[in-house]
């Protein structure tokens, strides 16, 4: 008897434990995993990563395609079989008649899960995929610059920066709180990570040469856009010494060349070279070097472009 009810005691708080764990996922995240998501998520990556990074390119990407999936399904069928490991142990109390009606309810919450992951990766990769017709690389950020002053104005500006704020915070929220979106590969040519950098240097360069002028979600975009990379290198445990001078993909593209490339489109020149160069790479050295951290660590491939790309 005394066997019989600790049995259906320990079987009541399996399942107890596991409808928070999928409430806590799936309903209430909160911007920060639990543990059974991190601890499943660490399991796949850190083998995939490293064998990943000993093939070929293209036995790479088939195999990091692995991760995200088979971290989620894996936590589903933890759930899955600790809520029934728990109604077999209340065998023979009332208890156990609620475990089809919990089962399918589970069914329904991770059926939630998969279709929120699949939207929020959706999202992630529209913005991206309309801003690769344009820029493919980091030095593009005065291209795009240039383009949007001679076709377009001050408001069309503000309406991609707005757009792209909203961006961030969408992706700091949902890969913080379900860290396998970091794990999908990009769907095109150009990666999240770096188009979120591209945009941003377009707000950097604005608010470096032209802080007068520049858009009202200017400093929005830049403050939203800084603190989801450094939130996400965390969720990622990757930390940074102090950066004095950011050129990650700036390389071949001298920062005077960057001005006059702006002023010659129509940006009105606020500021002296010197001085813009300095406001720039203050607020450069708070994002680039975070994002191309992780995309380092997320073993984004890099495609290499000629020496005159841009010029």
């Amino acid at each position: 008897m005394v066997t019989a009810v600790v049995g259906a005691l320990a079987g009541a708080v399996l399942v107890t434990v596991v409808w928070l764990s999928v409430v806590l996922t799936v309903f209430t995240p909160r911007g920060r995993p639990t543990r059974l998501v991190r601890g499943v998520l660490r399991i796949f990556a850190s083998p995939l990563l490293a064998a990943a990074g000993r093939v070929p390119p293209a036995v790479r990407e088939p195999l990091l395609d692995l991760c995200g999936p088979l971290a989620v399904l894996t936590v589903a069928g933890i759930w899955l079989g600790v809520s029934s490991a728990g109604f077999a142990l209340m065998d023979g109390t009332p208890l156990r008649e609620a475990e089809w009606a919990s089962r399918l309810l589970m069914v329904a919450a991770i059926t939630t899960y998969l279709l929120g992951l699949a939207a929020a990766y959706s999202r992630r990769e529209r913005l991206v995929a309309r801003l690769a017709g344009s820029v493919c690389n980091p030095r593009d950020a005065e291209t795009l610059l240039a383009v949007y002053l001679k076709t377009g104005s001050r408001d069309h500006l503000d309406t991609l920066f707005a757009e792209w704020t909203g961006w961030m915070t969408e992706v700091e929220h949902s890969h913080l709180a379900h860290p396998a979106l970091t794990f999908r590969r990009p769907a095109g040519d150009l990666d999240w990570l770096k188009a979120a950098v591209i945009v941003l240097d377009v707000a950097t360069l604005i608010e470096a040469l032209a802080p007068s002028w520049a858009p009202a979600h200017t400093k929005a975009l830049l403050m939203t856009g800084t603190r989801c990379m450094r939130r996400l290198a965390a969720g990622m445990c990757i930390t940074l010494p102090p950066i004095p001078v950011s050129l990650q993909g700036r390389e071949e593209r001298d920062f005077s060349d960057s001005l006059l490339l702006a002023c010659e489109a129509g940006l009105p020149a606020e500021r002296d070279p010197q001085e813009a160069w300095t406001v720039f790479q203050d607020l450069r050295t708070g994002y680039a070097p975070l994002a191309y951290a992780m995309e380092t660590r997320l073993l984004y491939d890099r495609v290499d472009e000629p020496d005159d790309v841009g010029d």
